[in-house]
């Protein structure tokens, strides 16, 4: 079968959507196997709309079409599938990744013209369906995550969350090119490549949506044969560890570091996610920079009150281990940058304040403040829905890192952009932050968008920078 992977164009924070499709690089690979002839195009990077998408698939003409579905990209997705069945309504149409997994009862409805769609990660998912479409015999119900229509109504089967995760081989970076990528940008260097180390995240932050729960690393053998890989290939010597679950266990951290010490083949590594600071130690710390980590690196704060961190948020960090992470990293010669969220569900003015006290008083090297957004399937935004404060249709596409979209009761959204301006302005008038960013040139751009973005009235930005409040 010829089948045809698609990364559609989406909105995002400047930069972080130019990240490589890397789940499609992996479906890509355990597809193959099966006989099936595979193409990726990613249309952000090739800079194609919705036409020259149409054309490809014309010149090209593939019997399956696969989507990766962020929420923001919704409205691309459905344009295209119409104009797809429209044109070729042979072509079978699938649909996957965040949104299908956050609404697995509801994405077939919105999107009419996708034929499936996959419940959470989507190499078996697929691979089972085109095994059954080439007429191998076996039940829609027994394919794991599938999402399908039958007798008049649709279905969704249970997410599967496969280990060993090493059977999933690497991606098929012939088919992403990470070299695409290599733009001039504070999240990405030129000879990088971002990777992931395991799939799923334990923790149960009611903001947050994952396609898996259940933490399962790749060996650190398989790791370091894609390392090489991408590295005789592509030259590529500073590998982007862009999955969340890379430093939640400390013993899977250090064993990684002793690993990549021993190799000694002058690799760099960053931490693109971050790290929990209720997870780390000291021996952590000097064993990642002795593998030669990027000193700086990000840290979950989102609230500086135990009472919305802990009671509303559900993310289990006390203010000890809070203050004690922050204080272990400057320590060990990292330079921790803080996130937080702003106007979070049942968060007062006063506490917003109180969050922005302690961002400054804090040793922190950088910080972002983010406006909460309501995650389609995240806890939080089903609880809110429950409650009526916001809307069961509610429009996901509006999501942004600047987009203020929902204010917590006794607040308006003008109010909670407010208290966001004068945290991103009170934060980085520091001095410190200030020399900073003068020693580092290549992020006086990012920090301009985001100044722009937050403190000039939207109608005065252009179409790319627009924010929204609600």
């Amino acid at each position: 079968m010829k089948v045809l992977l698609v990364a559609p164009p989406k909105l995002g924070l400047h930069g972080s959507e130019l990240f490589p499709p890397i789940g499609l690089g992996y479906i890509a690979t355990k597809i193959k196997t099966i006989g099936c002839s595979v193409d990726i195009k990613d249309c952000l990077i090739l800079n194609w709309d919705h036409t020259q998408l149409l054309d490809y698939i014309g010149q090209t003409q593939p019997e399956l079409v696969g989507f990766t579905l962020f929420s923001q990209a919704f409205p691309k997705v459905n344009q295209i599938l119409k104009e797809i069945k429209a044109k070729y309504p042979s072509i079978i149409t699938v649909v996957g990744g965040p949104h299908p997994t956050a609404l697995p009862d509801k994405v077939l409805h919105e999107l009419p013209e996708a034929d499936y769609a996959c419940n959470g990660e989507g190499e078996f998912t697929l691979l089972k369906l085109i095994q059954k479409v080439k007429g191998e015999p076996m039940a829609f119900k027994d394919i794991p995550g599938l999402i399908w229509r039958e007798d008049g109504a649709c279905h969704f089967n249970p997410k599967l969350e496969y280990s060993p995760i090493d059977d999933f081989g690497i991606p098929d970076w012939e088919l992403i090119n990470p070299n695409l990528y290599n733009i001039d940008k504070p999240n990405l260097e030129p000879h990088s490549a971002v990777i992931h180390t395991s799939r799923g995240c334990p923790f149960p932050c009611r903001f947050c949506v994952r396609l898996g729960r259940q933490l399962r690393h790749r060996s650190i053998e398989h790791i370091y044969e894609e390392m090489t890989y991408l590295n005789k290939n592509y030259g590529i010597t500073k590998f982007y560890l862009g999955d969340e679950g890379f430093p939640i266990n400390k013993k899977f951290v250090k064993d990684f570091c002793r690993f990549m010490i021993a190799q000694n083949d002058g690799y760099s590594f960053c931490a693109a996610c971050g790290i929990r600071l209720n997870t780390l130690d000291a021996e952590m710390l000097e064993l990642m920079k002795m593998a030669n980590f990027e000193r700086d690196i990000s840290v979950g704060i989102e609230s500086g009150v135990p009472r919305v961190r802990n009671g509303l948020m559900n993310k289990n960090l006390s203010q000890a281990e809070l203050i004690n992470g922050i204080d272990l990293l400057n320590k060990h010669g990292f330079k921790p940058a803080g996130n937080f969220i702003i106007g979070y569900p049942g968060e007062t003015a006063q506490e917003i304040n109180e969050t922005i006290r302690l961002a400054l008083r804090l040793h922190l090297w950088g910080a972002a403040f983010t406006p909460f957004m309501p995650l389609p399937g995240s806890e939080e935004t089903k609880a809110l829905i429950e409650k009526g404060e916001i809307s069961a249709d509610f429009d996901y596409t509006r999501i942004h890192l600047d987009s203020v979209l929902y204010a917590p009761p006794g607040m308006t959204p003008a109010q909670v952009d407010a208290l966001r301006q004068k945290a991103v302005f009170r934060f980085n008038i520091q001095p410190r932050v200030l020399f900073r960013h003068h020693l580092h040139p290549r992020r006086i751009g990012w920090t301009i968008v985001k100044f722009l973005r937050i403190f000039v009235p939207t109608r005065f930005l252009p179409q790319g920078l627009k924010r929204k409040i609600a």
